[in-house]
């Protein structure tokens, strides 16, 4: 991700030669943090200061810094793993082709607001690759760098309070909360004017131009017209929302239910927490638990409903609600199909779904059934959504393409090798390594506060402190170690430790060779099959009309399906009629080696 625009215009205003600092020292990098572009015209934590105090900094230590030096980010700071700028100035100087030794930085918070472990981390993995750090304003010991810091994610933990009661407060004095305008409303202010007051004095207008289409909806509803039909009327007459190209039939629901054209706003609805989760394993009997974190809604109770500008009667939006919870539920599948979910084209990136139909043929009038994928692209969609997708996929068999997937299973099945491979690839990817690498952090500063407190209950033995003063550094201590203890286990949850990956290759031993042993490999029943290509197999990419595909997961390549020059025609459908020869599969020359090796009978 290249640095954002407004970013050069900054650092073009100070640098000399296209660089800041001194104009013949040398080289570093820089790195800035803004937590959004605004932030380049703002006083306090604005980006023309940011830039001011690091070139004032890289002059001072004789220090130059190029444009092409120069990482900055647009982010809050709350997490460091995700800021695409830090991170590739995390892998730019853990190289031995790095371009420099020292990095400029103006604050310790600019790094990361997080002390409890994300800026020692990072200044520790700093020292390690011989980097030399420098602040705007350096720090004269340790234990200033340790408040500062904590300084700076007291201030984070409060901000990010002071965010929701004002939402709060917001809600409750009857404005809008919402960051981005719902579809059919506009942002105004108290006097009912758009512009910059509108951003804090929030209030909901009716958008006219989109209300005629949330009208529309419901008017044709209220008539009796299906969803996938309103899409159709709808193409061409009315904006679709926001960043969509075109009306679904999904979107045309959504806006059916809800409560907001009624006339109610509603704030202080979601919430974040911790749930666990299960994943089966690969012997597909265990299962694993994990926590993961997930938006939920409030209880109703909870909520604030703050009254708008209805675009829609109450009974209106009532009498359309009750057709849509008639119709609720969806159909489930009378036929069942084994790679439903996995597979995506290759074309437009939508989902084959399968498909069954009856087709009556020949004089006699003889009944046959097909089944199918068919691309999700092409299928159910209206005339112009299809014209704008521009898929031009055809749809194929699915016994031929279950049997092609199946044989490089099966293939797999019998070379467990490949399978111990890519699971040792996943174990030791650059992603792993780096979690790994922080774990190992927290658990030294871990064993460091055992330590401290070790030594500081010894020193309260010797009345070094009374019981009071202890209570408190023992208090902050645990404090500390609870916090540390609770990112390593959150950043558990994310790797493989080795225990899991000895036993995840001992269990792909005893599927391979319980497969092999009782003949499931070969012909194994529907529901095994099913199983265990969920388990190894997490997408499969589909070209049809070139006859390949490719499967990402444990499995990895690109596939052929060898045609069959002596196949009989399709009989009028759009399917490929290709055959896929008894255990084995080619493999397309695109592979470039890195592909699993197959089997061949």
């Amino acid at each position: 991700m290249p640095v954002p625009d407004y970013f050069k215009s900054a650092f073009d205003v100070l640098s000399i030669n296209d660089s800041l600092g001194h104009p013949s020292g040398e080289l570093a990098y820089g790195y800035l943090r803004v937590s959004s572009s605004g932030q380049a015209d703002e006083d306090r934590s604005g980006l023309p200061r940011q830039m001011q105090n690091i070139h004032q900094a890289a002059l001072e230590k004789r220090l130059k810094i190029p444009w092409g030096y120069l990482f900055a980010d647009d982010d809050s700071g709350f997490d460091f793993v995700h800021r695409p700028e830090l991170s590739r100035l995390r892998q730019e100087y853990r190289t031995t082709k790095r371009r420099a030794h020292a990095i400029v930085i103006e604050h310790l918070d600019r790094l990361s607001r997080n002390a409890d472990w994300h800026q020692g981390f990072l200044l520790d993995e700093m020292k390690q690759f011989s980097m030399q750090v420098v602040f705007w304003k350096e720090f004269s010991s340790r234990i200033e760098r340790a408040v500062m810091g904590a300084v700076a994610q007291d201030g984070m933990e409060k901000a990010k309070q002071r965010m929701l009661e004002g939402n709060l407060h917001k809600a409750r004095s009857g404005r809008v909360t919402a960051k981005t305008r719902a579809y059919g409303y506009k942002f105004v202010d108290s006097l009912g004017q758009e512009g910059p007051t509108a951003k804090k004095d929030t209030y909901y207008a009716i958008y006219e131009a989109e209300a005629q289409a949330v009208r529309y909806i419901y008017r044709k509803i209220l008539e009796g017209y299906p969803m996938r039909r309103i899409a159709v009327m709808l193409e061409d007459k009315y904006p679709p929302p926001g960043r969509f190209k075109y009306w679904e039939p999904k979107m045309v629901a959504k806006i059916a239910k809800k409560r907001l054209y009624k006339g109610e706003f509603i704030a202080h609805r979601m919430m974040e927490i911790k749930v666990p989760v299960k994943s089966q394993t690969n012997n597909l009997t265990d299962v694993t638990e994990k926590m993961v974190t997930r938006r939920i809604q409030r209880p109703p109770e909870e909520w604030i409903i703050v009254p708008i500008p209805a675009i829609i009667p109450e009974d209106d939006w009532g009498k359309v609600n009750k057709i849509l919870s008639q119709n609720k539920g969806r159909r489930k599948a009378k036929y069942p199909f084994l790679l439903t979910g996995l597979i995506s084209c290759s074309t437009c990136n939508h989902q084959y779904v399968g498909r069954r139909r009856k087709e009556k043929r020949g004089k006699k009038n003889k009944e046959y059934v097909t089944t199918s994928y068919r691309c999700a692209g092409r299928a159910s969609r209206v005339p112009s959504v299809r014209e704008k997708i521009g898929c031009d996929q055809k749809q194929i068999s699915m016994r031929i393409l279950d049997q092609a997937v199946w044989s490089v299973i099966y293939g797999i099945l019998l070379s467990p090798e490949i399978m111990i491979n890519a699971l040792e690839q996943e174990y030791g990817n650059e992603e792993n390594t780096g979690v790994r690498e922080q774990i190992n952090f927290l658990e030294k500063q871990i064993k460091k506060i055992k330590l401290e407190d070790e030594k500081m209950y010894k020193a309260y033995l010797a009345e070094a402190f009374d019981e009071t003063e202890y209570a408190e550094h023992r208090e902050t201590l645990k404090n500390r170690q609870q916090k540390l203890e609770e990112g390593a286990r959150s950043l558990q949850e994310r790797i493989m430790s080795p225990e899991e990956f000895e036993e995840r290759k001992q269990e792909i031993y005893i599927i391979c060779q319980n497969a092999v042993k009782s003949g499931l490999a070969f012909d194994a029943p529907f529901k095994i099959q099913k199983q265990i290509i969920n388990t190894i197999v997490d997408k499969i990419t589909l070209n049809a009309n070139e006859a390949w595909f490719e499967l990402e997961g444990v499995i990895q390549g690109q596939y052929l399906f060898p045609e069959n020059k002596k196949a009989a025609p399709d009989n009028g459908t759009t399917q490929s009629e290709i055959v896929i020869e008894k255990g084995s599969i080619v493999c397309n020359p695109k592979d470039m080696g890195s592909l699993p090796q197959l089997i061949e009978n």
